[in-house]
């Protein structure tokens, strides 16, 4: 069975300086001399940065979303790939990738001579808002964006009505009902019983492959991913379309920090998705490096 590695913002954190989602937007709120609540969630953070921009100038609605991803976008640019970083060690036996974050730091790490300008700005299917079907294939491997990348300002997914958005997408591509002989069922379900309709998108991975998630904090407002998961264990508990056949694929979260996390290790594992906690001492940026280096060699 295919390896795909789903990697979030944390790989970055425990290497760089001002590249958690937070720093970024309490710099672009200092910017634009607006507020900033960090005890909501990272949407509504986004959200309510926006509104006030709008609320203080004239901007159109939509130039204010992409004025800020650019702000975003730029604040990314000067990160760089130090010697020590886990992205290359994560990613060595993975077949596809999948990230949540938008740099090219994991392309950077498995080919030094990669270039931002070798990726087209327009997109595969034609959509340069949601990036379902867009991947880089860099030293054979795919890597998918699934949150958007710096190439595309307008795929930068952060707030709840590009977070919306991006479900309605995936419903349409996995849930859709097709034919098959004399039957409708999803089209996931058609891919997974002949894999020449494969959907051709990241989230096909979630039912396909065997799935590593690090990095990635997976809180409730991950909600394309955690539908996602929702949706195969449906599939996989109560046998829909014999599914108990189709889905062999395993799904492994790697929870690295210093506190065990019942609510999670509930959540997922009644979801179908094996919990695995993985203890640092502390909160450091060098304890979270070397436990990333610590479960590279575990994939």
């Amino acid at each position: 069975m295919k390896k795909t590695i789903l990697l979030g913002n944390g790989i970055n954190r425990c290497i760089l300086s001002n590249v958690s989602w937070g720093d970024l937007l309490s710099t672009i709120a200092t910017k634009y001399d607006v507020e900033i609540n960090q005890n909501i969630s990272f949407p509504m953070q986004f959200e309510t940065l926006v509104n006030q921009v709008l609320m203080n100038s004239k901007i159109a609605k939509d130039d204010a979303y992409t004025e800020i991803k650019q702000e975003i976008i730029s604040l990314l640019k000067t990160a760089t790939l130090p010697i020590n970083a886990p992205h290359k060690a994560l990613t060595d036996n993975a077949d596809s990738i999948l990230t949540t974050n938008y740099d090219f730091l994991i392309e950077q790490s498995i080919d030094k001579y990669f270039s931002i300008e070798n990726i087209p700005v327009r997109s595969k299917d034609g959509n340069n808002k949601y990036n379902l079907r867009n991947s880089i294939l860099v030293s054979e491997k795919e890597v998918f964006h699934i949150h958007g990348d710096m190439r595309r300002a307008q795929s930068i997914c952060l707030g709840y009505e590009h977070y919306a958005g991006a479900v309605q997408h995936l419903r349409e591509a996995i849930a859709t009902k097709k034919d098959d002989d004399r039957e409708k069922v999803p089209a996931i379900v058609l891919a997974l019983r002949n894999q020449k309709y494969s959907t051709n998108t990241w989230a096909e991975k979630l039912f396909t492959d065997d799935v590593n998630i690090v990095g990635l904090g997976l809180t409730q407002s991950e909600i394309d991913i955690w539908w996602l998961i929702t949706y195969r264990a449906t599939l996989l508990y109560a046998n829909r379309f014999n599914c108990k056949e189709l889905l062999n694929n395993k799904i492994v979260y790697h929870d690295i920090d210093d506190v065990f996390d019942e609510n999670m290790r509930f959540t997922l594992e009644n979801l179908g998705v094996e919990y695995v906690f993985h203890y640092i001492p502390e909160k450091s940026n060098e304890y979270f490096l070397q436990k990333y280096l610590d479960v590279s060699n575990l994939l």
